[in-house]
């Protein structure tokens, strides 16, 4: 596995060995990213949730964001981040949070910091999660502000996500194979009621 694109293009990183990561395939982060830097949206501080490898997080470093924080349950995939990101030289822009996705939505404080995040990745693996409460919980945590965008992998059988998820608003949604992929805005209280409204009309 290598990264794409930046300053670390073609730099490998390593994968856990023994941890099923299911890390995001290379043709896939290359399309997302294609879609992120056409939004303007590789600024700023990113939020790699189900982190894996890093690659998610490491490509956005290595894309200009100023700042990363990796969250991942396995200590072998922990230790595997910290060693991609000493490699590729990001160390010093980044944080590793041993925790699960889930306790750190319910109780934001675990991350350690109180301030909302540019782009957040969510990669989970597909059997273990409940879509259908995985994305409303990251619309409703403090980690997101008007502006922030979410990207979300989840599986084709799963069918399509909803278009809006609490202060989410669809930007867009891809086919790679079985894997799919929805990039969200979030967007502040009045502005998506007022676009409700306008899609009532």
């Amino acid at each position: 596995m290598r990264i794409i694109g930046g300053v670390a293009k073609g730099r490998k990183i390593a994968s856990p060995k023994g941890v099923d990561v299911r890390p995001m395939m290379d043709r896939v982060r290359e399309a997302v990213f294609s879609m992120l830097e056409h939004l303007d949206a590789l600024q700023g501080r990113v939020l790699d949730l189900y982190a894996g490898t890093g690659a998610v997080g490491m490509e956005a470093l290595s894309r200009g964001m100023d700042e990363a924080h990796f969250v991942e349950r396995d200590p072998r995939a922990v230790a595997t981040i910290w060693q991609n990101l000493r490699t590729l030289g990001f160390d010093q822009q980044a944080q590793v949070h041993r925790r699960n996705v889930e306790d750190v939505l319910t109780k934001p404080h675990l991350l350690g910091t109180s301030e909302p995040f540019d782009l957040i990745s969510v990669t989970p693996p597909y059997r273990e999660v409940d879509y259908n409460w995985l994305v409303p919980a990251v619309a409703a945590s403090p980690f997101v502000k008007s502006g922030t965008i979410v990207v979300v992998e989840y599986p084709r059988e799963l069918g399509e996500l909803p278009e809006q998820v609490g202060c989410l608003q669809m930007l867009r949604d891809r086919q790679y194979g079985r894997t799919r992929v929805a990039i969200y805005e979030a967007r502040d209280t009045n502005e998506a009621r007022a676009e409700e409204e306008e899609h009532e009309q």
